[in-house]
């Protein structure tokens, strides 16, 4: 036996082994039940895949289908996962799923979510340089923006792909994220850049557009000058502003993006020279402050030339303003989900998604008729016997078992079986 083959051959045990990671895995990332499709709970907040295999009917675009139908009915299909999406409801087995029949719940063919919302993710393709996602070569962390729900490289949001412009804060430092294109589209959410509840990344719009072309020293100078802070070699980094003093910690930039500095937590000592105390607190209210006193107003207004990334620290929500202004331009933008935490749809919890296939065996054995339990117990000894009768000479010889030996084992017990003698297996 050759070295590739010895490299290609498995024991027993490590199959016995492999089978044990995979059920652990399986019930972790499938904990729950998945035999009810979430089409009749109308338009929700849940967990959404988008299916590669499944292609539209004419006319149609590409769709997406809850959790339980990703298991039910695409199983051994190509699958995205696309995390929670609002507003969705279940396109499986309506014309954007293409000929696929829902085995969960019917609907006719003619069906369309008319007000479901579908942008690059449903045809497997994420941020705005719109790459098709393969989980298997992708190594850049991604942020899910919380306002269009798009997902975004860090190298993409930094700008390192054509040129770094500023280092993004360590992923424990913040919660979430809203990206520049959302900010550019609700601009009044701009001035939060200097509230002590986010870290900003900011850039001019001209910056952008030229990257690739390198500008004058006088563009330049002016870029920087539109820009409230810059780090001593003049590249652009992620700031963070303490609403009661007008202090910036400034980030150092790295060599790499997953070589960010740890913003700490805990207070630092003024002791510490170059260090800022309570870089992460909660959120300052001034006393009586009234309803009606506008956050937004104490701050600068943001250029629209400016490109701004926020990202969000822990209870930046309460930071938000709610005063009647605000909150009529919450809802004429049709962000009002942005003040709160949005309630996902999670399926119920399956009790037997950490049990072993032998524990699901035994349990369904259990729950069988007693005549039926009793044919199924002999027809299961009786295979286990010829399938050691079969395995015998490959262990007697030392020879390796081929998965062309197991399909022919398995196509000529098929052709064996009599149906008029009940359950083979």
């Amino acid at each position: 036996m050759n070295s590739k083959d010895t490299k290609e051959t498995l024991t027993v045990k490590e199959i016995l082994e492999r089978q044990r990671l995979l059920e652990e895995e399986a019930g972790e990332v499938l904990s729950g039940k998945f035999d009810e499709c979430t089409y009749n709970k109308g338009y929700i907040r849940q967990p959404v895949y988008a299916c590669k295999t499944c292609k539209p009917t004419e006319g149609c675009g590409p769709g997406g289908v809850c959790y339980s139908c990703s298991i039910s009915c695409h199983t051994d299909h190509e699958l995205v996962e696309l995390f929670s999406k609002r507003n969705f409801k279940c396109d499986c087995g309506t014309a954007r799923l293409g000929e696929v029949v829902c085995k969960l719940e019917a609907k006719p063919r003619n069906t369309l979510n008319e007000h479901n919302k579908y942008d690059h993710n449903y045809e497997g393709r994420f941020c705005w340089c719109k790459v098709d996602y393969d989980p298997e070569k992708e190594d850049n962390n991604m942020l899910q923006c919380v306002i269009c729900e798009d997902w975004f490289h860090e190298n993409c949001i930094s700008g390192e792909k054509q040129e770094k412009r500023f280092s993004l804060p360590d992923l424990e430092a913040f919660e979430e994220y809203l990206c520049h294109k959302c900010l550019d589209k609700h601009s009044f959410l701009k001035p939060y850049l200097n509230s002590h509840m986010f870290f900003s990344g900011q850039y001019n719009n001209d910056q952008r557009v030229s990257e690739a072309n390198p500008t004058s020293d006088e563009n330049a100078a002016k870029d920087k000058m539109s820009l409230p802070f810059t780090s001593k070699d003049d590249e652009i980094t992620a700031t963070k502003t303490e609403e009661t003093s007008n202090t910036a910690l400034l980030l150092s930039s790295t060599p790499s993006i997953n070589n960010k500095r740890k913003i700490e937590d805990d207070k630092i000592g003024d002791n510490d020279e170059g260090k800022i105390d309570d870089v992460v607190g909660p959120p300052k209210k001034p006393k009586n402050e009234d309803v009606n006193t506008c956050k937004r107003e104490r701050w600068q207004v943001v250029s629209d030339k400016v490109e701004v990334d926020l990202f969000c620290v822990q209870g930046w929500r309460d930071e938000l303003c709610r005063c009647d202004k605000c909150m009529e331009l919450y809802k004429q933008h049709q962000i009002e989900f942005i003040l709160s935490v949005e309630e996902t749809y999670e399926p119920p919890e399956d009790d037997d998604a950490q049990k072993s296939l032998f524990d699901c065996g035994m349990k369904a054995l259990n729950q069988m008729d007693r005549i039926a339990a009793i044919e199924g117990i002999l027809a299961y000894n009786q295979f286990k016997d010829e399938l050691i009768e079969f395995l015998k000479p490959f262990g007697e010889s030392g020879k390796a078992v081929t998965v062309k030996d197991v399909n022919e084992f398995f196509e000529a017990k098929l052709r064996d079986r009599k149906p008029a003698t009940g359950p083979f297996f």
